[in-house]
């Protein structure tokens, strides 16, 4: 019996699996928005710990030293694949962007507005402010909301306070303010607002 445990006791990087779930659920939750994505990451964690922890309880009880090895440094891939996602630009709400551009577009070619005024359209990316992070995509066809805040023509600031009081289409950009927020482009006239509070929108 201990000869065939020893036999077992090999350095795998199959741990790793157990902790896919964890950081899927980040790229996933917008398929099924009406779901409790806050518990449901609570009991994902909950788990993944409960079972990382068994397992090295075991494996240290049976001597299966390079099976402890494994499960202890398992996250360590997952932080370098998610250290490069983030480098490169591929996070949650860049991947939901690309997988629903051509309806955003269509979304957006119904759009009334007056004649030779540039459309303006935004899109709650995570409506239920998941980690007290409001993530607004925007699209801007004057390209205004990218300048530094308070840089933004009377014109443009005008205009989206109508837009907002008419149609809920709301941006703020809180000139002055010290809340912490950032606008990165995601594409042609498309950005993401990050609002790093929950009332973000009106």
């Amino acid at each position: 019996m201990a000869e065939s445990e020893k036999r077992g006791d090999k350095f795998t990087w199959t741990y790793a699996i157990w902790l896919l779930p964890y950081p899927a659920q980040n790229y996933l939750w917008w398929l099924a928005p009406k779901w409790d994505w806050w518990i449901i990451g609570l009991i994902t964690l909950a788990l993944t710990v409960i079972a990382i922890a068994g397992s090295i309880c075991i494996n240290l009880a049976r001597r299966r030293w390079w099976r402890v090895v494994s499960l202890l440094i398992t996250p360590l891939p997952w932080l370098v694949i998610i250290y490069i996602a983030a480098v490169t630009g591929i996070t949650p709400d860049s991947v939901q962007f690309a997988l629903n551009k051509q309806a955003y577009l269509a979304e957006i070619e119904r759009t009334d507005v007056p004649s030779g005024e540039p459309r303006f359209r935004t899109f709650a990316l995570d409506s239920m402010f998941k980690a007290t992070t409001s993530t607004t995509l925007v699209y801007d066809e004057s390209d205004e909301i990218a300048l530094p805040r308070g840089e933004q023509s009377t014109a443009w600031q005008q205009r989206t306070q109508k837009l907002c009081s008419e149609k809920k289409e709301c941006v703020n950009l809180y000139p002055g303010s010290d809340w912490p927020f950032s606008v990165s482009k995601v594409g042609e006239h498309f950005y993401i607002v990050y609002q790093n509070f929950i009332d973000a929108f009106p």
